[in-house]
């Protein structure tokens, strides 16, 4: 028996020695063009060198990758930063025994510094902010400003910090303009990071109905040229000149705008930091006055970011909060994206609205529909543990917005359905009954008729045209999101975080602080795979989820499980993120919807719950902590959950069938749509709208 695990131990050894030689030398010769994506190559070495880090023959993998690293195209590992930059340590080599690089440190972390450093160098615009970002990694504020920010700094451990800083140090002497970029970053990020730590009570007590106008110096402390007590600038003095008007701005070589980054460059041109990069701009200015939010616990920042060309970027900016699991989320919604691409691509055939619906055979309206499935993907980049700055998604509004009424502004239920109850009164009734709740939501249901099919004849109107694309769109973006949702596990979709472009019809989804079926271990679990209630439904029209909307869920799902492979392999390195946990501990979920209880805002309609994005950074019992699952259990388990949706299995009946693209689709609507199941949901999620 020993000699045959010796065997057995041996061969694994040899063939996964063997797979990542072959996929670093692929990569290395790979041709670089349109058409040809090696990602999910890049994604599988990643994988497969991060899941051997605690394995016998750790040694030899590091190896390959040390030696081999150098030869592939440094743009091949952008997608990747995150992951990448997340596993840097100032681990020495005791840490690693017998794996030694040429200065005590470990092959491992010799191998990953060479990754990083190309990145910075090769891709500037796409590395130092990330590296920055890391190096702030004990910047959470002041003492109680981020929940749970002792158990982060725990978590993070200073020699993360440490490592990025020294990285950091190394590029500053380099000759070219990346030694120039990083201090220009590293300036306007701190002036980022001052005003997203601000609080805005002070200024809002003055004048509590006032969020507009104020000046950006007020965050910064005023009779100081604009500048904080610790010599922060203002984001607005980042570009002043000297006093004496000559001289270069603090910037000496401006950043890119950070909510558009330059695409990835291949050749790695990027201007050299003398002119903008090909397709971006580079900071001009700031306006030099801000927005705070109307709701919100932290009543983010809105500012105005000037380009190069002239450009206006409004970008929100958070204090207090932890966006990183948003950002990660936006990376895979991106990688997906490039599926259902690739998929439309690979198909000869035409678009459907192009053919009379009559003369569609159903297999071309699939293949057709796959080409123009998306997800509407914006730019959210983490600065450090508790903030971060979001591209503002222009010309969007809250579902519940344009639907409920707020403050003294009428929606559009009580202004089409004059006569019925109200939201609050829905919420009220359902929270109050704790028994017969079927009873009470079909009654809230005869009282508060859904109406979002206004919407698109209040904004579409003026042409039949615009009307149906913009209905199609509406209901081909709400399957995407259906079924990329449910696969991810994504919860939380109360209609405040799902927003409605007004000028396209698309659906946006924020705030992904609920992943990986973590809404299942809520005191009150959610219950439905996706939002899919009255009110959506009503937008799609006459045919409801018939037709335009099953046959998108059903393109999208076969996407998704004919590229079920790359899809896991890329979420493999995603959840295997040492600095988080992707699953949560029932214990640690209920203190969470506990805590958003307490916290809830009566001026939001829709009881908007706010959930935290570190899920493991809350303090638990001891004795309940030891139910808590290790790191690569918890990503374990989120993966295999993934698998075995993509292979068609679904719990509850029928759970141990594999269904078929179809028949999982049906099974997942009619679940959505289930009264049983919506009637017990917690009431802030308004499942009646």
């Amino acid at each position: 028996d020993i000699k045959e695990r010796y065997a057995v131990e041996e061969s694994v050894k040899e063939f996964l020695t063997l797979a990542l030689k072959s996929y670093m030398t692929a990569l290395s010769y790979c041709p670089i063009g349109e058409g040809v994506s090696m990602n999910a190559p890049v994604f599988r070495t990643i994988s497969l060198w991060f899941g051997c880090q605690t394995s016998k023959f750790k040694h030899e993998v590091n190896k390959i990758i040390d030696d081999g690293v150098l030869g592939i195209p440094s743009f091949r590992f952008v997608p990747l930063t995150y992951q990448l930059f997340a596993r840097i340590d100032g681990a020495s080599a005791a840490d690693c025994t017998g794996s030694q690089g040429s200065n005590g440190e470990d092959i491992f972390q010799a191998a990953l510094r060479k990754i990083v450093k190309k990145i910075c160098i090769d891709h500037p615009y796409h590395g130092i902010v990330q590296l920055i970002a890391l190096a702030n990694g004990n910047n959470v504020g002041e003492e109680g400003a981020m929940r749970n920010s002792s158990e982060f700094l725990d978590n993070v451990g200073n020699s993360k910090v440490i490592a990025a800083e020294g990285i950091l140090k190394d590029l500053r002497k380099e000759k070219s303009y990346v030694s120039s970029l990083v201090d220009s970053y590293q300036t306007l990020i701190a002036s980022y990071i001052e005003l997203a730590m601000f609080p805005t009570k002070n200024i809002l007590k003055a004048n509590p109905k006032k969020t507009k106008g104020f000046p950006l110096s007020a965050a910064y402390g005023t009779g100081n040229g604009g500048r904080s007590k610790g010599g922060i600038p203002s984001l607005d003095r980042c570009f002043a000149k000297t006093k004496s008007g000559r001289g270069q701005s603090p910037l000496s070589c401006p950043a890119c705008i950070l909510t558009k980054p330059p695409k990835i460059r291949p050749g790695a041109d990027y201007g050299e930091g003398k002119e903008d990069p090909i397709g971006a701009e580079r900071i001009s200015n700031f306006r030099p006055t801000f927005d705070v939010t109307e709701t919100g616990i932290h009543r983010p920042k809105i500012i105005i970011c000037e380009g190069t060309k002239g450009g206006k970027y409004k970008q929100l900016v958070k204090g207090e909060d932890d966006i990183r699991q948003d950002a990660i989320m936006e990376q895979v919604f991106t990688t997906v994206n490039a599926l259902l691409r690739q998929r439309g691509a690979s198909k000869n055939i035409h678009d459907s609205e192009t053919k009379h619906a009559d003369l569609i055979k159903t297999r071309s309206l699939s293949n057709a529909a796959s080409r123009q499935l998306r997800i509407v993907t914006y730019n959210i980049v983490p600065l450090s543990p508790a903030s971060g700055v979001l591209e503002w998604v222009n010309d969007t509004a809250p579902f519940g917005d344009y639907l409920s009424d707020k403050k003294k502004d009428p929606g559009a239920h009580s202004k089409y359905y004059p006569g019925e109850w109200g939201s609050l009164l829905c919420r009220k009734l359902l929270s109050e009954e704790k028994k017969n709740k079927r009873a009470v939501f079909d009654k809230i249901c005869k009282n508060f008729s859904p109406c979002f099919r206004y919407f698109f004849l209040e904004k579409f109107s003026h042409d039949i045209q615009a009307w149906h694309a913009a209905k199609m769109l509406y209901t081909r973006s709400c399957a995407v999101n259906s079924i990329v949702g449910h696969v991810l596990g994504i919860g939380d979709r109360h209609t405040h975080n799902i927003l409605i472009h007004q000028k396209t019809g698309e659906v946006v989804h924020i705030d992904f602080g609920i992943v990986f079926e973590q809404g299942k271990s809520l005191p009150t679990p959610e219950t439905v795979p996706f939002r899919l209630t009255r009110d959506i439904v009503d937008g799609m029209g006459p045919t409801g989820v018939e037709g335009a909307f099953t046959t998108a869920a059903e393109a999208t799902a076969k996407v998704l499980r004919e590229n079920s492979s790359s899809l896991l392999t890329i979420l493999s390195a995603v959840v295997a993120d040492p600095l988080y946990k992707w699953s949560v501990s029932p214990v640690k979920a209920r203190q969470r919807q506990v805590a958003a209880r307490g916290d809830e805002d009566e001026d939001q309609m829709e009881g908007t719950i706010t959930y935290g994005n570190g899920s493991n950074l809350i303090k638990v019992n001891d004795d309940e902590d030891l139910h808590v699952e290790n790191e690569n259990e918890g990503a374990s388990r989120a993966l295999k959950k993934i698998e075995r949706k993509l292979q068609g299995y679904e719990d509850g009946i029928a759970a141990g069938e594999i269904k078929s693209v179809e028949g999982q689709v049906q099974l997942l609507i009619n679940a959505a749509r289930d009264a049983d199941k919506l009637c017990v949901l917690f009431p802030g999620w308004a499942p009646w709208i």
